[in-house]
């Protein structure tokens, strides 16, 4: 039933989805064919008019040839000129004087006409549509030109030349281009509805597979993955949510790795602190040696409580609670301090140290966080050198910015766990085999502390050569 409702939604996204892709794709069609229609009705206009005054002229030129007085006006040969353009052109031919009394035809009783004439005295050649004629019942397309004949004695006359002539052809021509417009239509909405039903249907595939993988994550199962085409468009958004489940999971991994280690760096100790505690309650332990035991339950507390501190400092740096206390601190006393503290270490795997000499520099900083941040580093440097090897140190300033370097030899890191060194409780397959009590929190909190101080940490590595990181922070601290 679920399923069945969830499929139904898919459907009807991908439904309202499509829909409103095309409705957008005919009304930008339909515009279109309504802007196309309107330019090609004009540009057919203007050819007709433009023939209908190319007519007229060439009408009026050959009356001026044949004409001879007012009083012969109209001739037979104007007349016959006349009829001869009717016939040829199709048009019914009006002629008027400059008073807008009719000349041709005589007594035709087209009297609707000399008002529009009249009203075009003094006015340019003109051609307009309308209903010119009394027995008109279509739109008719009506031509005036004003023009002049001279007799022999040199007296020049005003006429009008009027001609009109049906318009349907214009009207069919509009109809014409509607009709192919409204079949382009229709055709185009019949092949979106094809293309519709595949498109939902295969809209539908992808979403009702991003909603089962979905449905998976939702009950922990972060090992299911989107399988979309490259060809869907909701290829990307499954990549997407593969990368998400990437990132839970390695979370949940890294999680789980946490816990684990966590119980059982809290369980070590305290199984040593209680057995031993029973041990001189009890008298299993001597008085003499009461002391030497003592001493080791002490070093475990000191153990759970550094451990416990970096739980609650790193909890501190994620809610934004940590606050620094700036003092101008000398990292090379710092540095050479905190190297003292791991010289055992360093002697038992023969290591040589070198850059400590001459080295001096003072930065605005909170001292405990910055002992922190080197303690880390040079524990891990100390922790993964290799016998025999060398730890570097170096302090140098750049463009106000202190830079603090920490290289030892030994096997290095891959490039794949490069990106992943400064997360929290990531620890590499190497540090797995030497590191046994560390619970990858370091780094992390290494990392924070730095970004506290407006700066940044650095890490580089060359696999089966060296590993090197570098603190860069400002001198002074705003």
């Amino acid at each position: 039933m679920k399923n069945s409702l969830t499929k139904q939604k898919n459907s009807a996204i991908s439904q309202n989805y499509l829909k409103l892709s095309g409705g957008l794709l005919l009304f930008g069609i339909l515009l279109t064919g309504v802007i196309m229609i309107c330019s090609a009705v004009a540009s057919y206009r203007e050819t007709i008019e433009t023939a209908i005054l190319q007519n007229c002229d060439t009408l009026i030129s050959n009356i001026k040839e044949v004409y001879h007085s007012p009083e012969d006006m109209p001739s037979n040969e104007i007349i016959r000129l006349v009829r001869t353009a009717e016939f040829e052109y199709n048009y019914d031919m009006f002629v008027y004087d400059d008073a807008g009394n009719e000349i041709y035809p005589e007594d035709s009783g087209e009297e609707i006409l000399t008002p529009s004439v009249q009203a075009y005295i003094n006015k340019d050649d003109f051609v307009e549509i309308g209903y010119f004629t009394s027995d008109a019942t279509e739109a008719q397309i009506c031509c005036a030109m004003r023009f002049y004949l001279e007799d022999e004695q040199n007296n020049v006359s005003q006429y009008y030349l009027a001609s009109v002539s049906n318009a349907g052809m214009m009207q069919e021509y509009s109809m014409m281009l509607v009709r192919n417009l409204i079949f382009c239509l229709l055709a185009v909405i019949a092949l979106f509805m094809l293309i519709f039903r595949f498109g939902v249907r295969k809209l539908d595939n992808d979403l009702d597979e991003i909603t089962r993988t979905a449905n998976q994550y939702a009950q922990g199962e972060f090992s299911a993955r989107v399988n979309l085409p490259e060809q869907s468009k909701l290829y990307s958004f499954g990549c997407t949510l593969n990368r998400m489940a990437d990132f839970i999971e390695q979370n949940e991994t890294t999680r789980r790795n946490f816990v684990a280690n966590v119980s059982h760096e809290l369980r070590t100790p305290m199984t040593t602190i209680a057995g031993f505690a029973d041990g001189i309650l009890d008298g299993t332990i001597p008085p003499e040696q009461q002391k030497k035991y003592l001493k080791i339950i002490t070093d475990e507390i000191h153990r759970l409580k550094t451990l416990v501190q970096s739980m609650l400092n790193l909890t501190k740096f994620e809610a934004g609670e940590m606050q620094i206390h700036l003092a101008s601190v000398n990292i090379a006393e710092l540095l050479i301090r905190t190297v003292l503290m791991f010289e055992k270490r360093i002697n038992d795997k023969n290591v040589d140290v070198e850059g400590l000499e001459d080295m001096s520099m003072t930065v605005q900083a909170d001292e405990d966080l910055m002992f922190q941040v080197l303690y880390n580093l040079i524990e891990n440097a100390v922790k993964f050198v290799n016998s025999g090897g060398v730890i570097s140190f170096s302090l140098y300033e750049e463009e106000g910015i202190a830079h603090i370097c920490i290289k030892n030899t030994g096997e290095g890191l891959a490039d794949d766990e490069l990106p992943k060194i400064f997360d929290r409780f990531y620890k590499t397959d190497t540090s797995r085999s030497q590191d046994t009590t560390g619970l990858g929190l370091g780094l992390s909190i290494s990392r924070k502390i730095v970004h506290l101080h407006k700066g940044h940490i650095v890490v580089k590595s060359v696999k089966g050569e060296y590993t090197s990181f570098e603190v860069q922070i400002p001198f002074k601290q705003s």
